[in-house]
């Protein structure tokens, strides 16, 4: 196939959507497994060097796709202009959004917005969470091919036709992160922020630390296009032009997946696991300095989509319930696994009064804390203190809301 057959699929809607007759693989997607348009086909991969198999097919110019760790997968569908998902749990499938002009890359935020590469009409359209509402996150960006989020919310789009990489902040704000590539395709960003670009037209794949500066991460491949991470941390890229599927360690160490003169991979999504967390409480006297409540807690999973939870420090509420000692006045802190403050609060109607009461877990107090964020996987320390070095009776309390 030449270079100018490729841009094609990219750059030309294939027509008006009609009936989709799909058929989807009966087994449940198991966590790792790597999914790979192919051909009118989504292939599914397990362990490296075996065949793959047909999870899906009857699709028209299948591109991008992405898992949003909660058991569904999203496919563009560019040929019918359409984004259809599968239900990983039963197999079934619908039709998520119509209307598109050549979908491509797809990417989910932290809350589960899902943001869609409309090459076609040079625009990167956001479909909310909550309700599917369609909107344009940003217009005039060129003929987008991959995209991808880092951990701060911020999109990158790979402009395939300008050669560029543009980067989005959370509110929508443009800049090119990098220019001069050819043709880039997929990207992927690693869990330190690096992204990693396939630049299809030099047959290599390029790292950009998230200062943008950039190194030759792979050498010599053939018309690369999809890029994912899998669980471990292996980078897996569909190579195009050889009809292979290889995966790459973080120091470069090359395994093929798949290979075959037949296979035509396009882009590629690894399965995470899904996010977990149970509800806890803990109850501690509150002291001075180091000598503060502190809650640990872990939510597991790898997609991209966090957990919405509910963090609670009561105190002053404590009395009714027989405490004489309650802490009066508790702030509550937040945490990441590093160590750093990500969200703090002291009473909770100073920020987010409105989410808080709309959760029903609204503290009974307003001199209590709450914080209410949607958090990934990863290791979290919610701390209390008191106000002024008070000290008292105090529970802490993460809350899953989902």
């Amino acid at each position: 196939m030449t270079k100018n057959n490729l841009l094609r699929p990219f750059l030309t809607a294939a027509g008006i959507f009609a009936s989709v007759f799909l058929m989807a693989g009966s087994l449940r997607a198991a966590v790792g497994n790597i999914y790979e348009t192919n051909n009118g086909m989504i292939l599914r991969f397990g362990v490296a060097g075996t065949t793959p198999t047909t999870f899906a097919s009857g699709l028209s110019n299948p591109k991008g796709l992405v898992f949003d760790g909660k058991g569904h997968l999203y496919v563009a569908d560019a040929g019918r202009n359409a984004i259809l998902f599968y239900n990983t749990f039963d197999a079934s499938v619908g039709t998520f959004a119509t209307g598109l002009s050549s979908p491509i890359g797809l990417a989910l935020d932290s809350s589960g917005n899902l943001f869609e590469a409309d090459s076609g009409s040079g625009n990167i359209l956001k479909f909310a969470a909550a309700d599917g509402t369609k909107t344009t996150f940003a217009s005039g960006a060129g003929a987008i091919a991959g995209l991808a989020f880092d951990a701060s919310g911020n999109l990158y789009a790979a402009d395939f036709s300008n050669g560029a990489i543009l980067k989005f902040t959370p509110a929508g704000t443009k800049s090119t992160f990098a220019s001069g590539l050819s043709f880039p395709a997929g990207l992927a960003v690693d869990s330190s922020g690096n992204v990693f670009e396939a630049d299809s037209g030099s047959n290599t794949i390029f790292k950009f630390t998230p200062a943008g500066v950039k190194s030759s991460f792979v050498t010599g491949l053939s018309v690369p296009y999809g890029l994912a991470f899998d669980n471990a941390g292996n980078l897996v890229e569909a190579d195009h032009g050889s009809g292979s599927t290889f995966s790459f360690t973080p120091d470069g160490t090359k395994t093929t997946i798949f290979t075959s003169g037949f296979n035509v991979p396009q882009f590629v999504a690894v399965e995470p696991s899904v996010h977990a967390l149970l509800n806890l409480s803990t109850r501690g006297f509150v002291q001075t300095g180091d000598h503060i409540l502190i809650a640990g807690f872990i939510i597991g999973g790898t997609g991209p989509i966090g957990t919405q939870v509910m963090i609670r420090a009561i105190g002053p509420s404590l009395t009714a319930a027989g405490i004489t000692d309650a802490l009066q006045d508790p702030v509550l802190e937040l945490h990441n696994a590093s160590g750093a403050i990500i969200a703090t609060n002291d009473n909770w109607k100073d920020t987010q009064q409105d989410l808080i009461a709309a959760s029903t877990l609204a503290p009974t107090d307003d001199r209590e804390s709450a914080i209410l964020t949607t958090l990934g996987g990863g290791s979290y320390t919610a701390v209390v203190r008191g106000v002024n070095n008070t000290t008292g009776t105090a529970v802490v309390e993460v809350y899953n809301l989902q």
